[in-house]
């Protein structure tokens, strides 16, 4: 925390809002077109209304040039809606068909549904526009914290859900992603429209610690270059002082309080970050990437003395900072360091799930991946050679392990170089590698970096000027002819060579330029959070141009606002190969799926994983029992996420290496990943096509219940499915909400009541998986790759209790002809009143019944199975 700011928007540009009279309202008031502009004193006031449910909100000051940079993010322009205005002396009223919104005297807006029920309203506390250049925070918009619970701002490793309350800063890094969309289970959503590092919640109170007994002793800061990520090379030494602080804290209020650390001026490599109070863990950060930000709630009481550790070990620049929010914070503040417009749109949805899909309108839906993405990703770091990754792909086939995807991590490039080039002495013939690795039935991804060290190689693709500042070799991607010969450059060497799909790693970027590098379009300070999408841009626009009817995958580390329509899945980063660690994935994963962004991964089982990978906790990945039951338990997870993918340094990942029993229980979870492909590749579809998503916590569809607010271990998989994980070390049973309703548990098929939490059976080799009633799920047969053709039919398995419905989508799981109309849906009715199932068709015409009719094997959980053929034309079975 730079600053500690407890001024308003009047102190700090002084906005004093003069009571005189101007007509009906008290300050002007123009309309043009779709757009409304209230001039206050010294502020204007913007209100663009963009659609029935989203309002584009902008304050500048009067007299002073907005800051402008192109806008990547939204896609969609204001629309031909009908909207009212009214006027009244003490307010300014806006209303469309979804929302309402008042503007009040004191320049603060107000927003309600349609009903007239109140979504959040603006404050003027913490609300502010500062002129001073030297000022660590330049604008800030606050808004009041209601009954809700809030979810979002991207992935982070703090194992928290619910951001409500909580401090948070949003800066792109190695395992964390800054994306400034908030979604609230009260109906609507924030997009902060501000590309620099921006403070959520910012902390007004700071803990101070006794001098006497700080432990502190500055490290000398190595310069660990732009080969910062071969971690191997650049381990920093342990500090002997580990740089722990201890005070007394003596609370004013009671309830739960929001702790934030400052860890360090910039990042670092290596260095715990430990608050402890009264010895209960508050933060605790022990990974190899070291984030400059922390956070931590803990409930408190008044008056009682805690006692406060500190450990900061590593610290380069600081000796850090501990900060804090008391309970009766009650805001939701974005704060950010750069600009001169508070900027932000405000999107409502009748429930959370069309206040995403309102926000893939403004932002740009997601592209639907092969069929393939979905399936099971081999990954280590790394193949060596190109024998090596074929020897191993050869074995995937031979122990008939499905499969879809091999990965080559990086170093294939010349030694000395990095970037886009293969080392012929070790992988001689790419195409040939590429070539085999079709013929298996899989897909390649290479790993492809936005840092490019190989002078001869930039100087043949004119970018050896493009660099972002003397020393730093990522190239900068904000200039539009960079992002064309980049692609061409990366094309050249890998698409052309057969290679599917690229694994763009440090899009953060790593080795971070400095904040006064001119970028195309301005200072990076004022554009930083925002490379990746850019990133993004150049790899889909250039393939989609090249390639136009080859669906695009790309795996990156980062993301920002926009990035979902540009092929992109995000991972977690290197994480540590830890319970503490692997249970933060769940809600790192569930706010970045909140925050728009359908496709996540991690690496399955942790980067960092024993002694011989920079993770001292175990000896031996492939004969440590408690590593190996942490692995099972990762994967398990693993294979309800959007995207199912191993990896792991200086490792050999295959699921073979690990004994008998994980590879029993990871092939039972592959197997089963396969045969949910029907359900998975069409809620894919509905991603595509209304803006939803594969993966949420149960607040997602379960708003109004309270007590899914703050549920990390559980999660909704679709609509129909939810999934609870194991997270901590031989544990074989597990507590898990079931939300109202009735529910199946899918091993047994066993019905339950909802609304009270259940003790569910969790075997090594079994996770508690419930489908609510009222669901149909298609169910297809073991195969080895997703796009394997097969004779046995679909399987439907409807569990009673609701009326259900269900659409399954096809296509031919590899082109973009979908957006042409060339898919197929069919949709499956079933009357719980009745007892039949209806099967029609839905929307296209891509599959002909009538000469490949479908195959249908019908099982109504608990009841009787009927097969069937759909031939095209509407069906109905009694059950």
């Amino acid at each position: 925390m730079k600053k500690i700011f407890k001024n308003t928007l009047f102190g700090l540009i002084g906005l004093s809002f003069i009571l005189s009279s101007c007509g009906q309202f008290k300050y002007p008031v123009t309309e043009i077109d779709n757009k409304v502009t209230v001039q206050m004193d010294s502020l204007n006031l913007t209100i663009e209304i963009i659609d029935e449910s989203i309002i584009h909100v902008q304050k500048s000051l009067v007299g002073v040039e907005p800051i402008k940079h192109p806008d990547y993010v939204t896609v969609l322009k204001p629309q031909n809606v009908n909207w009212k205005m009214k006027k009244s002396e003490e307010q300014l009223s806006i209303s469309t068909e979804a929302l309402k919104l008042i503007v009040n005297v004191d320049g603060t807006i107000e927003y309600q549904d349609a009903k007239g029920k109140k979504l959040v309203s603006e404050t003027n506390d913490l609300t502010y526009i500062n002129q001073n250049k030297k000022a660590d925070w330049k604008v800030s918009q606050a808004f009041v914290a209601g009954d809700e619970a809030l979810y979002g701002l991207g992935q982070f490793q703090s194992n928290i859900l619910n951001w409500r309350g909580v401090s948070n800063r949003l800066e792109q890094y190695n395992q964390e992603v800054a994306i400034p969309f908030l979604m609230s289970t009260n109906n609507y959503g924030i997009y902060w429209h501000n590309y620099s590092v921006t403070d959520f919640n910012q902390a007004q109170h700071e803990i101070s610690f006794d001098q006497k007994e700080e432990a502190f002793a500055s490290v000398e800061e190595e310069n660990l270059g732009q080969d910062a990520e071969n971690v191997v090379k650049h381990k920093m030494k342990e500090n002997n002082d580990k740089n722990i602080r201890v005070t007394t804290f003596i609370p004013e209020k009671t309830g739960e309080y929001s702790f934030f650390v400052e860890s360090d001026k910039s990042n670092r490599m290596r260095g715990e970050i430990r608050v402890l109070i009264d010895n209960d863990t508050v933060i605790n950060y022990a990974t190899i990437w070291v984030p400059t930000c922390h956070s931590g709630t803990k409930k408190l009481q008044a008056g009682k003395a805690y006692k406060v550790t500190f450990q900061n070990s590593g610290a380069k620049k600081m000796k850090g900072r501990l900060f804090y929010n008391e309970p009766d914070f009650d805001k939701t503040v974005f704060s950010s360091e750069e600009g001169n417009v508070i900027d932000y749109y405000l999107i409502h949805g009748e429930n959370p799930r069309r206040v995403l899909a309102e926000y893939h309108n403004l932002t740009g839906k997601s592209k639907l991946f092969s069929k393939k993405s979905y399936g099971f990703w081999q990954c280590r770091e790394r193949y060596h050679n190109q024998e090596e990754l074929l020897t191993n792909a050869r074995e995937l086939r031979k122990r008939k392990i499905p499969v879809d995807n091999i990965v080559q991590d990086w170093f294939y490039w010349p030694d000395g170089t990095k970037g886009p080039e293969w080392d012929r002495s070790k992988y001689p013939n790419p195409k040939a590698m590429a070539d085999e690795v079709h013929d298996l039935n899989m897909n390649l991804m290479v790993s492809v970096w936005p840092m490019v060290n190989n002078t001869p190689l930039l100087e043949k693709y004119d970018l050896l000027q493009y660099k972002l500042g003397k020393g730093n070799h990522n190239l900068d991607f904000y200039d539009e002819g960079v992002r064309e010969r980049y692609y061409r450059m990366l094309s050249d060497s890998m698409f052309h060579f057969g290679v599917n799909s690229i694994w763009l790693d440090g899009t953060e970027p790593a080795s971070k330029p400095r904040n006064d590098v001119q970028t195309a379009i301005g200072p990076f300070k004022e554009v930083k959070n925002a490379y990746s999408l850019l990133v993004s841009k150049a790899m889909f626009e250039g393939k989609r141009k090249e390639y136009p009817n080859e669906r695009i995958f790309n795996l990156t580390r980062s993301a920002y606002p926009g990035q979902q329509r540009y092929g992109t899945a995000t991972w977690s980063g290197d994480v540590q190969s830890t319970w503490e660690q692997f249970a933060e994935q769940i809600p790192a994963g569930l706010n970045f799926t909140m925050a728009g962004m359908p496709y996540w991964s991690h690496d399955i089982g942790g980067f960092f994983r024993d002694a011989n990978s920079i993770n001292p906790i175990y000896d031996d990945q492939y004969t440590n029992e408690e590593f190996i039951e942490l692995l099972n338990r990762w994967f398990q997870f693993g294979a309800f996420s959007p995207i199912f993918r191993i990896h792991g340094y200086v490792s050999e990942t295959e699921i073979w290496r690990y004994g008998k029993a994980f590879e029993a229980s990871a092939r039972k979870f592959i197997d089963l990943r396969y045969q949910l492909m029907p359900y998975i590749y069409s809620e894919a579809w509905k991603i595509t096509k209304d803006g939803h998503t594969l993966m949420s916590p149960l607040a997602f569809y379960y708003p109004n219940d309270q007590k899914t607010w703050d549920i990390k271990d559980q999660l909704c998989f679709g609509e129909n499915i939810m999934v609870a994980f194991v997270t901590e070390y031989k544990q074989r049973h597990k507590n898990v909400y079931l939300p109202k309703g009735e529910w199946f548990d899918y091993w047994t098929n066993k019905k339950m009541q909802g609304g009270q939490l259940v003790r569910a059976k969790a075997d090594f080799d079994e996770t508690p998986i419930f489908v609510k009633a009222g669901s149909i799920l298609p169910i297809g047969p073991k195969v080895q790759y997703a796009t394997q053709p097969t004779d046995e039919p679909l399987r439907l398995k409807i569990y009673p209790g609701k009326d259900a419905q269900y659409t399954l989508y096809q296509d031919d799981n590899t082109s973009y002809e979908y957006e042409k109309g060339a898919f197929s849906e069919v949709i499956f009715e079933y009357s719980e009143t009745a007892k039949t199932l209806t099967v029609k068709k839905g929307n296209g015409d891509y599959i002909d019944f009538e000469k490949s009719p479908m195959q249908l094997h019908v099982e109504l959980v608990g009841s009787k199975t009927e097969e069937i053929a759909f031939e095209g034309q509407t069906l109905q079975v009694q059950l």
